[in-house]
């Protein structure tokens, strides 16, 4: 992951904020719900280990890339305005989320049992995968990617500087 995510500026710039934010949360989304579907009492980490890190992948895909699409459309006199809002809403988002998913855990399951404790995860990493999906729907409402102008072939006059006599 650590190294995914310092190259997804890079990688963001050539294929857009909008491509890797849905990309990144379409992957996580998977990931969490594939874990829900597997969530038994008796599953392994090894089972676990392409769920996991598909969502470790698009994780580092979606988080730098919403990131840079935040600051990048901000003036330079408010990029700190956007930033902070942007860490507000993030921390409200992971507060959120962990409240619903623990609420979820407790409606349907408990640590009474592995088949209780596996019952209430399943369903809370539903919910979780929901929401993903819902922040990938989100995504696509980002702006398209800029293409730079196009420029008139090397030796042809461009546009502007054509003189009609």
């Amino acid at each position: 992951m650590v190294l995914l995510a310092s190259r997804t500026g890079a990688l963001a710039d050539r294929w857009g904020d909008r491509s890797l934010v849905v990309a990144g949360l379409a992957l996580l989304t998977i990931g969490t719900a594939w874990i829900a579907l597997i969530a038994t009492p008796r599953l392994s980490y090894t089972t676990q280990v392409i769920p996991l890190s598909l969502a470790g992948i698009g994780f580092a895909l979606a988080i730098p890339a919403v990131t840079k699409a935040v600051v990048s459309t901000s003036t330079p006199t408010d990029i700190g305005k956007a930033s902070g809002a942007y860490s507000t809403m993030r921390q409200l988002g992971g507060a959120f989320g962990v409240a619903i998913t623990a609420a979820v855990f407790a409606a349907t399951g408990g640590y009474t049992s592995a088949a209780a404790f596996s019952d209430g995860f399943g369903a809370a990493m539903a919910v979780a995968a929901g929401l993903g999906v819902a922040a990938t729907l989100a995504g696509t409402l980002l702006p398209p990617p800029r293409r730079p102008a196009l420029r008139a072939p090397t030796g042809a006059p461009a546009e502007a500087d054509r003189v009609d006599i």
